[in-house]
């Protein structure tokens, strides 16, 4: 688990040929930011996360509700992981609303790099929200 128990965090899962991802932080954007660097451990593997460098990418996506959006997001972040080699740690959103959202992302190349996650997938997805934040669990498919 990283972070704190009041800052954003994630937990896994081990779940037959699947992750069960748990995500939680005290904002939407956060949650979405951190679904971002979880994936990112996944690919990285051991070690620390890299520090983001360059421009970044413009990620632009429209969904049905919020838990198709996080999922979209996800998978989005997995495909430009696995096209562009890089991992994704910084996460700046122009717009987050529960049906669309608009951010730019910057990452870094990491020598050794192995994208473990083939999807994520919208099985049992349900945002939730309390008086600690939001949180949700994915089942990755790896």
């Amino acid at each position: 688990m990283t972070s704190g128990p009041e800052g954003p965090r994630h937990t896994f899962e081990d779940h037959t040929a699947e992750l069960r991802l748990g995500l939680f932080a005290p904002t939407f954007p956060e949650l979405f930011a951190e679904a971002g660097r979880a994936l990112a451990e996944l690919a990285v593997g051991e070690g620390p996360l890299p520090e983001a460098a360059g421009e970044g990418v413009s990620i632009s996506l429209h969904s049905v509700d919020r838990e198709a959006l996080l999922v979209d997001w996800m998978n989005e972040l997995v495909f430009h992981t696995e096209v562009d080699g890089r991992v994704y740690v910084d996460f700046h959103f122009d717009e987050l609303a529960p049906d669309h959202l608009v951010a730019r992302v910057r990452g870094a190349e990491v020598q050794g790099l192995r994208p473990l996650v083939k999807a994520a997938t919208l099985h049992d997805v349900h945002i939730t929200e309390d008086s600690h934040g939001y949180s949700v669990h994915v089942v990755l498919d790896i």
